[in-house]
């Protein structure tokens, strides 16, 4: 269950930058995630997009800027306490454990994510077995939702590349995320494994999360999934709207192809 909507943004940033040396990275970004949206967030290689994943999600503190989370600002909190309000995010690099199952995967993502002192881990009362059992049902509904029942009991050493994907995503569910951020998750996916891909992330809005924000190459995939797109170009915002506003802009069109759309 998701938590009850909010009247304003789930997530809004102010003004981020981030400076690096010398050398500005992000300049004045300014991005809302409302309940119920996914949000794409693109832009050429080096535009900034990560750097900005990781200042609203407390890997980096910006140099300027606040990020606010469900009305609250988090901007100095550190990653492991925005994760346990529930903004979490992914990564572009695999953080799947490929010697374990697809279930054990996704139920070890429930434990990392779980409250149990180690005192009650060694000493099980009821709460505690309560708790485990709930875990192992919950990991089992989210390898079903994520369309991976048929491999439930594969090591994840076996799985194409599509079906690890989808498995990233179920380890970031199990951690009960109000507000997930997937970084490049579809990287390596073919046309057909991209377009499953995008319309499972579809359904996951309103039942598994309030809302997604997306860092993706695949213009396809953004396209068909995102209600609202924002582009950057050399660190700052260079256009936001609605899918098809997107591709018809010409200045978009001119960031990523070189040359303004005739």
């Amino acid at each position: 269950m998701t938590a009850s909507p909010l009247a304003g943004p789930l997530l809004r940033a102010e003004n981020l930058t981030m400076r690096f040396g010398g050398i500005t990275a992000v300049k004045q970004v300014a991005l809302t995630v409302n309940p119920g949206e996914i949000v794409g967030l693109i832009g050429p290689n080096g535009a900034g997009k990560t750097t900005c994943f990781n200042m609203l999600t407390g890997f980096y503190t910006p140099t300027e800027g606040r990020v606010f989370f469900r009305g609250t600002d988090i901007t100095s909190h550190k990653p492991h306490a925005i994760a346990r309000l529930g903004l979490i995010r992914s990564f572009q690099k695999t953080n799947v454990m490929k010697r374990l199952t697809v279930f054990e995967n996704v139920l070890t993502g429930h434990y990392m994510a779980g409250r149990q002192s180690l005192l009650a881990t060694f000493f099980p009362g009821a709460t505690v077995r309560r708790a485990e059992r709930e875990a192992r049902e919950s990991a089992s509904a989210i390898v079903e939702t994520m369309g991976l029942s048929r491999r439930m009991n594969a090591p994840a050493s076996l799985l194409s590349c599509g079906e690890l994907r989808l498995l990233e995503v179920a380890v970031a569910l199990a951690a009960k995320p109000t507000l997930l951020m997937l970084d490049e998750p579809a990287a390596g996916l073919n046309s057909h494994e991209a377009g499953v891909f995008g319309e499972t992330l579809k359904t996951l809005v309103g039942t598994a999360v309030q809302s997604l924000l997306i860092v993706e190459h695949n213009m396809e995939l953004v396209m068909g999934v995102c209600d609202r797109i924002v582009v950057l170009n050399f660190g700052q915002m260079l256009a936001e709207g609605e899918p098809r506003a997107i591709l018809s802009n010409p200045k978009v069109a001119e960031a990523y192809l070189g040359k303004a759309a005739a």
